[in-house]
């Protein structure tokens, strides 16, 4: 039945959108596959494989890109220490927010806060 299937991929879709909204308002907690699974009581093998469908992310790299993109604006727009910055966007520790900001953004946060303010540096003086 063509209107079942297509109910189906709405109501997932649907369920995988509001599931993303959930993770950027909750980013700073501890998000898994199986606790995300309870709290929009779908199974956890069915949302792996949908999320990943819909979104072109697995769940787990959705949620840690989430927190290197807050981590990001805070490296730019405060002086706290990336240690602090890693640990109040969600990450259990400092290695593994090493390891996640550079798998997507090629280059280490203390790298990243550098070339940030040189560039700030180079365009306030070109003013």
């Amino acid at each position: 039945n063509t209107y079942s299937n297509q109910a189906d991929f709405y109501n997932i879709t649907y369920k995988v959108y509001n599931i993303t909204a959930f993770i950027h308002s909750h980013f700073t907690e501890n998000i898994s596959l199986e606790s995300i699974s309870r709290e929009f009581f779908i199974s956890s093998y069915y949302l792996s494989h949908q999320f990943k469908r819909i979104t072109g992310f697995t769940l787990t790299d959705y949620v840690q890109l989430t927190r290197v993109r807050n981590a990001q604006t805070l490296l730019l727009s405060t002086d706290l220490s990336i240690a602090e910055i890693a640990f109040q966007c969600g990450f259990s520790s400092f290695s593994q927010f090493n390891r996640a900001f550079n798998k997507f953004m090629h280059q280490a946060p203390s790298s990243f806060r550098k070339s940030a303010k040189i560039a700030a540096a180079q365009s306030s003086t070109s003013s």
